[in-house]
């Protein structure tokens, strides 16, 4: 049995006065509203109205019942409409957790764009450098570089960044350009530590086949993308950093690219959310247009 409709049907009849007119505001034919009241009462065991050949009467437990379904069919109502209204007009606060660079470099230049189009979304964006229980702490959805090993988290690949081997100009007119991966081992460099490890991650080149990791003895050494550009633009030394991040520096000749043909393997970027059924109106168009603004950076599309 439809309860819903069952108590629909008995509303309509108690008002109505008659199966038969209650059938015809239902739309319904007289004997499916009289089976979802036979249906009703079964389950209840209560009877709730009396029947004659000319009306029907409400019984005292049926009148009960009816002021409270009432209240309950109108709550129902306001329940569905403010749905609707929230799917219309999403409204709220949706929790994001990001890397450092992302946000700064990527997610926060655009949203001015986001709060245009949807201007009752707030956005509480963290920029935690460890990968935190997304349930645990409350965080609709993450954007993550690097493999997902979140088993139980939906993980949407959204797009990849390459990297981009570069050094101020000064610290290349003070040391030479490297021609080789070699070569960079026997000039200033600087490392990054990530949330995955406690040492820095490795400079990696690859062409034609060949893969060389050269062995590096960092002047400095930090853990957040913006202090490591800053150090690249410092002068402190060589910094292989996302694309995305140093492309701005690159086109104004603030760091020079080194290396073209060595490529680093790129990196995927996921939005990780929980896999319920049902995404919040909010959450949705978040994930929704995170998508379409890494589709349309050119450090960032997908491949």
């Amino acid at each position: 049995m439809d309860r819903i409709a069952a108590m629909n049907a008995f509303v309509r009849v108690v008002e109505a006065g008659t199966f038969t007119k209650a059938a015809e505001t239902m739309n319904l034919p007289n004997a499916t509203v009289t089976r979802l009241i036979q249906a009703l009462e079964q389950d209840l065991k209560v009877r709730l109205l009396h029947r004659t050949t000319r009306s029907v009467t409400v019984t005292a437990e049926g009148a009960t019942y009816y002021e409270r379904v009432v209240r309950l069919l109108a709550d129902l109502a306001d329940i569905e409409s403010a749905t609707r209204q929230s799917l219309a007009k999403p409204s709220g606060r949706v929790r994001v957790e990001t890397a450092p660079g992302i946000a700064t470099m990527v997610i926060v230049p655009a949203l001015a764009g986001f709060y245009r189009e949807y201007p009752d979304v707030e956005v509480e964006l963290g920029t935690g450098h460890k990968h935190i229980d997304l349930v645990a702490e409350g965080i609709d959805c993450a954007i993550r570089a690097g493999n997902v090993d979140e088993q139980l988290m939906v993980a949407r690949r959204i797009g990849r960044f390459g990297f981009t081997t570069c050094a101020a100009p000064a610290l290349l007119q003070a040391h030479g350009k490297p021609g080789t991966p070699e070569d960079v081992a026997r000039l200033p460099t600087v490392g990054m530590i990530t949330a995955q490890s406690t040492r820095a991650l490795p400079f990696r080149f690859s062409h034609g086949g060949s893969e060389i990791e050269p062995v590096l003895n960092h002047k400095l050494v930090v853990n957040d993308t913006n202090a490591y550009l800053a150090a690249g633009l410092a002068g402190l030394g060589i910094i292989q950093a996302p694309s995305y991040a140093v492309h701005q520096a690159v086109q104004a000749g603030r760091l020079v690219p080194l290396l073209e043909d060595w490529r680093r393997p790129d990196m995927p970027v996921h939005v990780i959310y929980a896999p319920n059924r049902y995404l919040s109106a909010k959450v949705r168009v978040f994930i929704d247009w995170a998508v379409q603004l890494f589709e349309r950076h050119a450090c960032l599309r997908p491949a």
